[in-house]
């Protein structure tokens, strides 16, 4: 029996038969994996304490008929001052979420593997102000999209490639990226939006996030970000995804 060691963050785990997880894992080595937890439910069992979603962990595998079995496990570290609010959760199931939707089983991609763990270790580290963990769901979506090959053309028109003006200039989720004003009709439904707008955006990409606090955007910016950050994500996926709504709940009671 062949064995394998991986590292990585547990992005989501669920219950299959009786006694047993499955539980999706994105690893440095491999990328987004499919693991059994065998007998993980049973009251004996050592291994699912540390298997818990967010935590970054270092497997071994064995490769089975039916697929590869986790028969080790030590945990590196767990978010464990994301424990503290929902706010908190929320931004941590956001951030799970979308990164294992965004991914493809099996392809490796250590750069987003490094951010996923910077991302979790940032959010430690964030206050509870509700515009701080919409900010930081903001930046992770950017960073997220760009590091999978799905952020928009910031510099030039998507659609004649020419470069952008100033002004004049909307946002097109179906064509990923903005549009020049001789290029509007490409996308009826694209948005029109400011360059206040688009540097917003371009600080999301390009910044860290201790960078992002001297970029504060005004009210009206960061909601209409926000409402680009949604669309791009929409189009990407092609869903809503479900953390999304544990999102809005747990704003709701902020």
């Amino acid at each position: 029996m062949s064995l394998l060691d991986v590292t990585g963050v547990v992005l989501n785990r669920r219950d299959v038969r009786e006694d047993s997880r499955l539980y999706t894992i994105f690893t440095h080595e491999r990328g987004k994996l499919e693991v059994f937890g065998r007998g993980i439910r049973k009251g004996k069992a050592k291994l699912g304490g540390h298997l818990e979603p967010g935590a970054t962990v270092r497997v071994t595998l064995a490769q089975g008929k039916t697929g590869e079995t986790i028969t080790a496990v030590e945990r590196d570290h767990y978010p464990v001052a994301t424990m503290a609010s929902l706010a908190h959760l929320a931004s941590l199931g956001f951030t799970l979420s979308l990164v294992d939707a965004i991914t493809k089983p099996e392809a490796p991609d250590p750069p987003l593997a490094s951010f996923l763990q910077e991302a979790i270790g940032t959010l430690e580290h964030l206050d509870g102000e509700p515009d701080d963990h919409s900010r930081f769901r903001m930046w992770v979506a950017w960073h997220v999209l760009d590091r999978s090959g799905h952020s928009p053309e910031l510099e030039r028109c998507v659609h004649c490639r020419n470069p952008l003006e100033i002004e004049g200039v909307r946002f097109s989720a179906l064509l990923g990226g903005f549009l020049g004003p001789e290029c509007i009709t490409a996308d009826a439904a694209a948005q029109e939006v400011s360059a206040a707008v688009r540097n917003s955006i371009r600080q999301f990409v390009r910044s860290a996030w201790p960078e992002l606090p001297a970029f504060p955007p005004e009210r009206d910016v960061e909601r209409t970000v926000a409402d680009l950050t949604r669309l791009a994500m929409d189009h990407v996926l092609e869903r809503r995804l479900p953390a999304e709504r544990f999102v809005q709940f747990a704003r709701t009671l902020s």
